[in-house]
């Protein structure tokens, strides 16, 4: 039998193939995403209809995962997806299960370190109308909850800022303050429980105080607008004029004061002053045809004033036309006395 060697052609041919099938194989790897694709046996078996529930995170939920309503299982996840601004769940939801329509959607976790479930709650007053074959739970509705990796972070930066050594100190602070007779120390526990009894019988106050503060609050809310306005430039600039405001008020009182005074003085005058002015009418007018006519001496004051003495006074003029002796028997004798007067004769 004659055994032939294989030649180098044909060693490299093959590892030629090895390589191409290697590199595909690998890029087959690196385009299949495991959690696209449900196990089997975890997907819903017979007739279902499909939900798409939108939440701002999915990290942890993995494709296949338990759907339940009120404690039961009712679907699957059967697959996960990005939206443009949300994480969208596809739900195979079973079709003898009804969900109304205003069921909210949360990621919850049969214990701390179970596996990851979405449940679906229905709301408190449900209607009549479902959801059927293609809606869509919005946004609003749903809830991520706390994660386990959120949770050991927080208490991580609990631990590491300090929170735990401030809370010890202020517990060391608190024995401190704390009396060093156990005496004292019952006698304040109980005085404690008296207090709490007491506010207990008092919770219907307490309900009333916190509810009128909320009335309280919500009307500030109402009249946000005014209350800005008693803070802002203008209400200053007028409180400014508030002193100004009180004085002159105060002003007007004390002017009050002294009018009340004359009208102490006045009222008890009034009879005798209607009667002198009775009086004074029947000297100043006299009876007249109608009521637009004035007569009497009224009316004769009102002539000389307006027709001599207002004129007089308005351009102040003598015509002295001739003067005499009342009596004297010639012009002569006038002159005479008058040229004496005016010191041109002795």
């Amino acid at each position: 039998m004659r055994v032939f060697a294989p030649s180098e052609a044909g060693r490299g041919a093959r590892r030629w193939r090895i390589g191409v099938l290697a590199l595909a194989l690998v890029v087959a790897g690196c385009g299949f995403d495991p959690s696209d694709h449900t196990l089997p046996g975890t997907g819903v078996r017979g007739a279902h209809y499909r939900l798409v529930v939108e939440f701002e995170s999915l990290l942890s939920l993995p494709a296949g995962a338990t759907v339940r309503s009120n404690g039961a299982e009712v679907g699957a996840v059967e697959q996960i997806r990005l939206d443009g601004h949300a994480a969208l769940a596809d739900l195979d939801i079973r079709a003898e299960v009804g969900l109304p329509v205003g069921t909210r959607a949360e990621l919850r976790q049969t214990t701390v370190l179970g596996d990851i479930y979405i449940a679906l709650l229905p709301p408190p007053h449900p209607g009549t109308d479902l959801l059927r074959d293609g809606d869509r739970i919005p946004l609003r509705d749903t809830e991520t909850g706390p994660q386990i990796e959120q949770i050991l972070e927080r208490m991580a930066a609990f631990v590491n800022g300090g929170s735990a050594t401030r809370t010890q100190d202020a517990l060391e602070q608190l024995v401190a303050m704390m009396p060093a007779d156990p005496a004292e120390t019952s006698a304040l526990a109980a005085q404690l429980g008296t207090d709490l009894a007491a506010t207990v019988e008092h919770l219907p106050d307490l309900d009333r105080m916190i509810a009128a503060t909320d009335a309280v609050s919500a009307r500030l809310h109402r009249m946000r607008e005014e209350v800005g306005f008693l803070f802002s430039e203008t209400a200053r600039r007028r409180l400014d004029r508030v002193p100004q405001f009180m004085t002159a008020v105060l002003n007007v009182v004390i002017d009050v004061n002294t009018l009340t005074t004359g009208l102490d003085w006045l009222i008890p005058r009034l009879p005798h002053i209607n009667e002198a002015l009775e009086k004074a009418a029947t000297l100043l007018r006299e009876p007249s045809p109608d009521a637009s006519t004035w007569a009497g001496n009224g009316a004769r004051l009102s002539e000389l004033m307006t027709g001599k003495v207002v004129p007089f006074l308005g351009a102040p003029a003598l015509n002295v036309r001739r003067i005499g002796v009342t009596g004297s028997p010639s012009g002569e004798v006038d002159a005479l006395i008058l040229l004496r007067l005016i010191g041109v004769l002795p």
